[in-house]
């Protein structure tokens, strides 16, 4: 069965050229032209995604945007926002009704293709379950700034050579940064992540220039961004039943690599990492803590 994709926008013309390009790509597609429309042919067609824009007659966007999460037949539905730049407010409020992700106005067809191709291409491990319960384990998510991380985030960027490092966790529906150097946010939405992918890999999983991988092109962080994300080296955090909790990574804004030496040591503070989280569990269930 083809994956269906619901298209609201009051662009008559836009509705056509972008159905034409995701048909061609093998969806399903309808499309409305405003926003009560478009409850309505969502509720219908409980599409996988839905793509719309923020500004809609009849129902507001952003009000579109969060009857859709509530209701109990498309909490599954992944929310593709078209936006304009010069309305910021409206994005963060889009992202905390639950967006996937944005395109930034005005947009093309292979544009809107390639956002839905990176938003496809974001995996989900088959222990999906377990490893969540591992992560809730670690008491780690929504905890305030500690020193120790927030070095090592420091260490991982000059070592790297980047102007940007977070130590980020991956939960069910964001990614989380415990520490950060050269970024602003505190989470983002998992379908932007490229921590997603990285927490698939055993190794470090390197990214030389994103607008050139499939996966990632289309991202909003890589093709919207003031400053966009052009190289990504992620280590996965694992625990010692092998579960992935998150990465150690480096984030630059031109196309590059590493080292193999850089690697390595990029692979040595995930190490390091996940020996603080270690301790820091046994501490916080009053045990004492033991070196490894």
């Amino acid at each position: 069965m083809p994956r269906k994709i619901a298209l609201i926008d009051f662009d008559e013309a836009l509705l056509e050229a972008n159905c034409k390009m995701l048909e061609s790509m093998g969806y399903e597609v309808q499309t409305a032209t405003d926003g009560a429309a478009g409850l309505q042919l969502a509720v219908q067609m409980r599409p996988e995604i839905i793509v719309l824009e923020l500004v809609l007659p009849k129902l507001h966007g952003l009000q579109l945007c969060s009857t859709i999460r509530q209701h109990p037949d498309l909490r599954n539905s992944k929310i593709v926002v078209a936006a304009s730049p010069t309305y910021p407010v409206d994005v963060r409020k889009a992202r905390d009704l639950g967006a996937a992700t944005f395109l930034k106005k005005p947009y093309t067809p292979p544009d809107l293709a390639r956002a839905i191709t990176s938003l496809e291409s974001v995996p989900v491990p088959q222990n999906e379950t377990r490893r969540l319960a591992s992560l809730q384990s670690y008491g780690i998510l929504d905890t305030t700034p500690e020193a120790a991380f927030d070095e090592i985030a420091e260490l991982a960027a000059i070592i790297c050579e980047t102007p940007g490092a977070l130590i980020s966790f991956v939960d069910s529906d964001r990614l989380w940064y415990k520490s950060k150097i050269g970024f602003v946010a505190d989470e983002i939405p998992r379908e932007l992540s490229f921590c997603a992918h990285a927490l698939m890999e055993y190794e470090v999983m390197v990214v030389e220039d994103a607008s050139k991988d499939k996966r990632f092109a289309g991202n909003p962080l890589v093709a919207n961004s003031a400053e966009p994300i052009r190289f990504y080296a992620g280590s996965p955090l694992r625990d010692p039943s092998g579960e992935a909790l998150g990465t150690v990574c480096v984030i630059g804004h031109e196309p590059r690599t590493l080292s193999e030496k850089q690697k390595r040591a990029l692979r040595l503070l995930g190490n390091q990492l996940q020996h603080m989280l270690q301790w820091r569990r046994q501490v916080m269930k009053g045990r004492p803590a033991v070196a490894s």
